[in-house]
């Protein structure tokens, strides 16, 4: 320590002459060059590097109005999602998802690229619910992939099992209960226990079981749903909510595809009864608790009733595949067991009408709604 000068230590320059005269006190070099490295001028060299050091780690080119918009426009497509046609919703949440693309280009900070993250993933779920309303499956759980991958991403759980709900729903209706059941299982190891995504995939985990024919998970998937829906409202607004009605309404559905149809009747019927006090709210589940209404009342042997909630169903001012679907499937089901009943051509009349309006909507540009 004491056999090293201050130059060689980086406290100073040499001046003196390159030959000749006495040698430097390394003493008093070591106490001159301790003082000079506690001089406030190099202290506050030390304390403008670490400012500048924060400075730059706060440079944003986002502000806050930004993402406050950002925000904004997602909680409206969750609160108003079913107001809109999914043409509408896809073409305007679609440009939205692009903004927060090229906005994750810019300069900012590692916070507001967390936020922007979850932002995309919110987008890509609106995106994926819109494209399986539109009957465009790879679309579909390409957007719920990028809602995973982003959620992910930014350590957002909740974000992950939504996506692995609308997966589930995509599968579900595309007839493969088997991914969809995959679907479920690992959305539920991400929900949080009682969150809205917690109970919609236990719902989920029911009809794929009875889809399946597993009766037994099926019935504990249903008891399970049931006991955490009277922990959530009768019936709520919102793309990420769950509620009473839709437990009904999968019971419904999941008690069809066990053989239960009795249970099956009492249990659509309740859920009808409760989307029917405001029809705004959920107008595609109240087409399909209709649907099974009305094949429970078609395997009980009453097609005319059969056909009443059929119509209820393709009465519906939003369209969307899984009630062409589910109408088909309740259309070749009358006309199996009842081929010459009059009723039943009156069903098939109107989801030819459904289908001819799911073209023309598919072929016309759709509006820009002020969403």
């Amino acid at each position: 320590m004491f056999e090293t000068g201050p130059v060689q230590l980086g406290f100073g320059v040499d001046y003196s002459p390159r030959s000749g005269g006495d040698r430097t006190n390394r003493r008093d070099a070591l106490r001159l060059g301790i003082a000079a490295f506690a001089a406030p001028e190099v202290l506050r060299g030390s304390e403008d590097e670490a400012r500048e050091l924060t400075r730059r780690s706060e440079e944003t080119e986002i502000g806050s109005s930004t993402l406050d918009q950002v925000r904004q426009a997602i909680d409206y497509y969750g609160y108003h999602y079913a107001r809109y046609d999914a043409d509408e919703v896809w073409e305007r949440a679609g440009g939205d998802r692009r903004h927060v693309a090229r906005l994750l280009e810019h300069r900012m900070t590692l916070k507001q690229r967390r936020e922007l993250y979850i932002d995309a993933a919110w987008l890509s779920l609106v995106l994926a619910w819109a494209a399986h309303d539109r009957g465009e499956v790879r679309p579909a759980l390409a957007y719920a992939a990028d809602a995973r991958h982003h959620a992910d991403q930014a350590d957002h759980p909740e974000a992950q099992a939504w996506s692995w709900d609308v997966e589930a729903t995509i599968y579900f209706y595309d007839d493969r209960p088997d991914r969809s059941l995959h679907a479920v299982q690992r959305g539920l190891a991400l929900a949080p226990v009682g969150s809205p995504a917690y109970v919609r995939l236990l719902g989920q985990l029911a009809r794929a079981h009875a889809r399946l024919g597993q009766v037994e998970p099926a019935s504990t998937a249903l008891a399970d749903l049931r006991r955490e829906a009277d922990q959530q409202p009768v019936h709520v607004r919102g793309l990420w909510t769950a509620d009473a009605a839709r437990a009904w309404s999968i019971a419904a559905s999941s008690n069809l595809w066990t053989g239960q149809h009795q249970q099956a009747q009492a249990c659509a019927q309740e859920a009808l009864a409760i989307y029917e006090e405001d029809p705004s709210i959920s107008p595609t589940r109240l087409a399909i608790a209709a649907l099974d209404c009305g094949m429970a009342w078609l395997k009980l042997g009453d097609p005319e009733r059969a056909v009443e909630h059929g119509m209820i169903a393709l009465s519906t001012p939003r369209l969307s595949s899984a009630i062409a679907a589910r109408s088909s499937s309740l259309c070749l089901a009358l006309e199996r067991s009842f081929p010459d009943a009059e009723a039943v051509a009156q069903l098939r009349h109107a989801l030819k009408e459904l289908s001819g309006r799911m073209k023309r909507q598919a072929a016309i540009a759709p509006p820009k709604p002020e969403l």
